[in-house]
């Protein structure tokens, strides 16, 4: 079902569902950014007592520029928005699941959130509604005497609290954003180390308070009374919000057990039949069906999709997230998220990416590893290996197979690369999964010579065991691939890469056996490691898949960066090329399609790649040499008999 089938069919199943679906759709939202807000004051104000380890005088300097921020009207405002807003819709979204089966980190975050009240709303009406109607005193050392050490325990049990509950948020928030696992590490150790220090910090700044020689501090009887007074009504009421949604759960459960039932068919796990109201992503977890919900259920992942076979059109119009995340990843007709469709009527679904029961926390782990990255990609092959396998015993090309792996091995791995899968006589390898794309892509080209220069040893110690000689090709390209890991019972768990880089890199890995180049590199890797090298030769590689031909870059032998008198002859590919009249003559092109060549003929093609090639590596002469006229033959005067 398309967006505008969804659209024109949902209308008569709309209703209260569709309703509830329009609010969880843009909720969701304003329960993040919420959550950020609170999330900033936490980190400011940890950050604040983590000042406190230079000493109290550190701690109150530090707090004037936070209450610069959040002392300030806009920043009041937001504030106490965030307070009330956030609350309210993440009970909303505990009230709106029809099952209470949910992973582990999810219960932990809820528990969390309930707890946090019971411990917040006496630090805040102690300090910020005490200071605001007595004009008590807020400074770090006035609020230090009082909560050290008798609430000490407390408070530091409420700093932690706070924090975990913001860090799961954010974290499982973020995961499923491309350039999450770049920064993954680091947010592992500011989430540890923060938290860390704030304690330490608040507890030296306590202990100095506590040795500063002040006069007691004294609360008058309607201090007291309003203290007390205040702390109830915040209570009570958040209490009552919580008993106003447990109340609105039990008399929908009361509801959906009198009320009809429908009958869902999953494929491949039978049927079920059930109350209407649960989501789809739901339902798989009552009934303890293997699925993929990385996000979680909100609408980010789009893991949990599923095709839905029959009873489509009475399904209510995908909300604004859903529809947005449906366009993203270009979803075929009848797919939905799981997470965001609640069936009325019969329906039959269908899961597109199952997850396994067995191993929960080693298949969380894989989708968290999962992320789309810029990489350098190499993949290598050797020539001719079928005409060699068929005039060597098993034994020597089994051990001449060790041999050329173990060397590429190394060639890889001393230069930062990692060797993603091995297949008969080649391999591919992918650099950038650490430092700089630059440095990755002027790694591999490197890596690339070692390789070469590597084949050409082998030939020099097995050159009188083998029948001809050993030749590889090798293709670099730089770009966008999908990095993660797969997992077998068989098999066990195995990193993989893929992606249009890891095609476009085996195409020009193919067009290596055309040109008579023993490496082929991509504009874009040149460019990206900003350097120029000698002896290239220019070419124009058709694409599977692209309209325009690829232009990338052949080395005859085992790639050099050029010196200094070389850089200016080298090409070096710009995104805007500017023609020069003293720019040296630009290296000839080559024009040919990756891939079987069935259209073009295999002699001509490499007549004139190997004449290109050795004309650009030759070093140009210092003087243009004068030609030798040809001898003209005299003709023959004897006859044949």
């Amino acid at each position: 079902m398309s967006l505008q089938q969804a659209s024109k069919g949902g209308r008569s199943g709309a209703g209260f569902g569709s309703g509830m679906e329009q609010v969880s759709s843009w909720s969701r939202d304003i329960r993040f950014a919420s959550g950020l807000v609170l999330f900033a004051f936490a980190l400011t104000h940890f950050l604040n007592h983590a000042a406190g380890i230079a000493g109290l005088a550190a701690m109150e300097e530090v707090q004037n520029w936070r209450y610069a921020l959040w002392h300030s009207w806009p920043g009041t405002v937001v504030l106490y928005a965030s307070f009330l807003v956030h609350p309210f819709f993440a009970l909303l979204r505990v009230a709106q699941r029809r099952t209470f089966k949910m992973p582990l980190r999810e219960m932990l975050q809820i528990g969390l959130g309930v707890a946090i009240p019971l411990l917040l709303v006496d630090h805040i009406v102690g300090t910020r509604v005490m200071g605001s109607l007595f004009e008590q005193d807020e400074s770090y050392h006035a609020v230090l005497r009082r909560l050290w050490p008798h609430l000490a325990v407390t408070q530091s049990l409420l700093l932690l609290l706070v924090w975990a509950h913001g860090v799961i948020g954010l974290h499982f928030t973020l995961r499923s954003r491309d350039g999450y696992q770049r920064w993954r590490d680091p947010f592992l150790l500011a989430s540890i180390l923060i938290p860390i220090l704030a304690l330490i910090g608040f507890a030296v700044g306590g202990r100095e308070a506590q040795s500063m020689s002040l006069p007691p501090e004294t609360f008058s009887v309607d201090q007291v009374n309003m203290f007390n007074q205040n702390v109830i009504w915040a209570k009570g009421a958040f209490f009552g919000l919580v008993g106003c949604f447990v109340g609105f759960v039990a008399i929908r459960e009361i509801r959906m057990r009198t009320a009809r039932h429908i009958t869902v068919r999953f494929v491949g796990h039978g049927v079920r039949k059930l109350t209407p109201g649960l989501t789809v992503l739901e339902m798989f977890r009552r009934f303890g069906i293997p699925h993929a919900a990385l996000c979680g259920g909100r609408a980010r992942c789009a893991t949990c999709r599923v095709l839905v076979l029959d009873g489509g059109d009475d399904l209510p119009p995908p909300g604004p997230n859903e529809a947005k995340l449906l366009r993203r990843i270009s979803a075929p007709d009848r797919v939905r998220l799981a997470c965001q469709i609640r069936p009325r009527d019969d329906v039959q679904v269908q899961i597109l990416l199952a997850s396994r029961l067995t191993g929960p926390a080693r298949a969380a782990q894989a989708e968290s590893d999962a992320g789309k990255r810029g990489l350098t990609v190499m993949v290598a092959d050797l020539r001719a290996f079928s005409a060699l396998t068929e005039r060597q015993l098993p034994q020597e090309l089994m051990g001449l197979l060790n041999r050329f792996f173990d060397e590429m091995s190394q060639a890889i791995t001393a230069h930062g690369g990692r060797i993603d899968a091995f297949y008969g006589d080649g391999f591919m390898a992918v650099f950038g999964l650490e430092g700089s794309p630059a440095r990755a892509a002027h790694a591999a080209i490197i890596a690339s010579a070692d390789i070469v220069r590597a084949v050409e040893a082998l030939n020099r110690e097995f050159g009188q065991a083998l029948p001809l000689p050993l030749r590889i090709g090798i293709g670099i390209h730089t770009g966008q691939a999908i990095i993660g890991s797969v997992e077998n019972d068989s098999l066990g768990r195995r990193e993989i890469t893929v992606g249009e880089t890891v095609m476009v890199a085996s195409q020009l890995e193919a067009a290596t056996r055309r040109v008579l180049a023993d490496v082929v590199v991509s504009e874009e890797t040149i460019r990206t490691t900003g350097r120029s090298y000698r002896g290239t030769t220019s070419l124009k590689i058709a694409i599977k898949g692209r309209e325009k031909p690829l232009t990338a870059f052949g080395f005859a032998s085992a790639p050099e960066l050029a010196g200094r008198d070389d850089e200016d002859e080298a090409p070096v590919p710009e995104a805007t090329p500017k023609a020069s009249e003293d720019a040296p003559a630009k290296a000839p092109e080559l024009e040919m399609v990756a891939g079987d060549g069935a259209a073009a003929e295999p002699g001509s093609i490499e007549a004139a790649a190997e004449a290109t090639i050795e004309n650009v590596t030759e070093e140009p002469p210092s003087k243009p040499k004068r030609q030798a006229a040809p001898r003209r033959r005299k003709p023959d005067t004897k006859k044949a008999d």
